[in-house]
């Protein structure tokens, strides 16, 4: 197992690598210049030369890579050109917004793709299997951004019983330790701002889980009507053993490696679809970060956050192939 968890880990490194080279010449093929963004339409062309001389700009493509992947082996990604703070300090001011907000949104995900599944594939060709399947393909049709709105004016507006926008109310106190705001209300035994803090989370996490809640429960259902034909499913329901026993312990853990890989590939969704959720809910993360950064045409900014998230989303999923080995053994060898 330790062996198999390392061979993982390396070939997760030439993954990195390549995410770094792609990241770097996207952000550099893209058309316009940084400089006379910074400086404005009316700038000089010798101030915009001067500037680009200064941020190293002007030199060979080839050479700037190499100071970028220097620099990241260091933990610098340079200065943000909007803020002019150290990039890594932004990203790992903003970082437990985003990972809060996305392994909340995971949670309420499985929790409620899970369930639906199971209940449709156990109750096929009935209402509950019917309801389950137009609820899930409504949560795939409907976009991030009319969810989110919808979901601000009924549960916000017309009905105030979650905030609107932000991570904690104004007239909560709580000390930030983990930045992570669940985490530090646990830690600070304080029930209130714990409650405070779920319900800013609700909202933005409820419109950016639909999606990924919709695609769990439908490739949940298809796993476990598989392995429900399957024969020692048979035995088990002629040796008379419950239905919680026989769907829960025998068929579930079968069916749940497909599902596994979805929910390692959704992780990412979530983290690439908190980009929109975080714009429209005013969440401080990484992704409400990005879109100003690239409103601003800030790349330093923008490499080094699609690069924690593209590393993020290459990191889940080597945690769903070593949860593989754990449920068969046999995809070791």
């Amino acid at each position: 197992m330790r062996w198999y968890i390392l061979k993982r880990l390396i070939l997760v490194l030439p993954t990195l690598a390549g995410i770094s080279l792609l990241v770097f010449l996207t952000i550099h093929l893209v058309p316009g210049d940084p400089a006379q963004v910074m400086l404005g339409e009316r700038a000089s062309a010798e101030s915009v030369a001067a500037l680009r001389a200064h941020m190293g700009l002007d030199q060979p493509l080839h050479v700037q890579f190499y100071r970028f992947f220097k620099g990241l082996f260091r933990g610098d990604l340079g200065r943000s050109l909007r803020t002019h703070e150290p990039v890594t300090r932004e990203l790992l001011r903003r970082f437990p917004a985003t990972c809060e907000l996305a392994l909340f949104s995971l949670l309420l995900a499985c929790s409620g793709g899970i369930l639906a599944g199971v209940f449709a594939a156990v109750r096929r060709g009935r209402m509950i299997d019917y309801v389950s399947m137009v609820l899930a393909t409504a949560g795939i049709s409907m976009p991030i951004f009319w969810l989110g709105l919808l979901l601000m004016l009924l549960l916000g507006v017309l009905v105030p019983v979650f905030p609107l926008s932000g991570r904690l109310s104004m007239h909560v106190d709580l000390e930030p330790v983990t930045h992570f705001y669940t985490v530090d209300a646990v830690l600070a035994r304080d029930p209130q701002a714990f409650v405070d803090v779920l319900r800013h989370l609700f909202l933005p996490a409820l419109t950016l889980c639909t999606v990924p809640m919709a695609v769990i429960a439908r490739m949940t259902r298809a796993s476990l009507l598989e392995v429900l034909k399957e024969d020692y499913i048979r035995t088990a329901w002629a040796k008379g053993l419950p239905e919680r026993v026989v769907v829960v312990r025998h068929a579930l853990k079968n069916a749940f490696i497909p599902t596994l890989t979805v929910i390692a590939l959704e992780f990412g969704y979530l983290l690439g679809g908190a980009v929109l959720t975080e714009t429209i809910f005013a969440w401080p993360g990484l992704g409400r970060w990005l879109f100003l950064a690239v409103q601003a045409r800030d790349f330093r900014a923008v490499q080094g956050g699609v690069l924690v998230l593209a590393t993020l989303f290459t990191l889940a999923n080597l945690l769903a192939d070593v949860l593989y080995s754990w449920l068969d053994p046999r995809i070791r060898y």
